[in-house]
């Protein structure tokens, strides 16, 4: 069904996704499991991968973590007295993570 080439790819693809589930880029490691801190739900549960035609998609359902928005935008709500989100920009910093391990394990460039 898919030649050499598009698998070589979406292995990569997989593999990065998995080397990156337990890294910086999902919110909260730091407190994960602590009382209040974060339980890894988005990471391990929610982060998800899928061949779609000869795309690989990565994204984060949410229906598993309906979160997910408010994790990585900056907070405005009163609630939280002007302090800036810690994780503001996660996934910014995660695809940009993802797309340099996905050209070092295929060795090229992704244009």
């Amino acid at each position: 069904m898919y030649s050499e080439a598009d698998r070589q790819v979406i292995d990569a693809v997989a593999a990065a996704v998995e080397s990156l589930r337990n890294t910086m880029f999902v919110p909260n490691p730091a407190t994960r499991y602590k009382p209040g801190g974060s339980t890894g739900n988005l990471a391990f549960n929610a982060l998800h991968y899928e061949v779609r035609g000869r795309r690989l998609v990565v994204y984060v359902n949410e229906d598993i973590a309906p979160y997910v928005p408010y994790t990585n935008e900056p907070w405005i709500s009163p609630r939280w007295h002007g302090k800036k989100n810690p994780n503001e920009g996660w996934w910014n910093r995660f695809a940009q993570e993802l797309i340099l391990r996905v050209t070092i394990n295929l060795k090229g460039d992704i244009k």
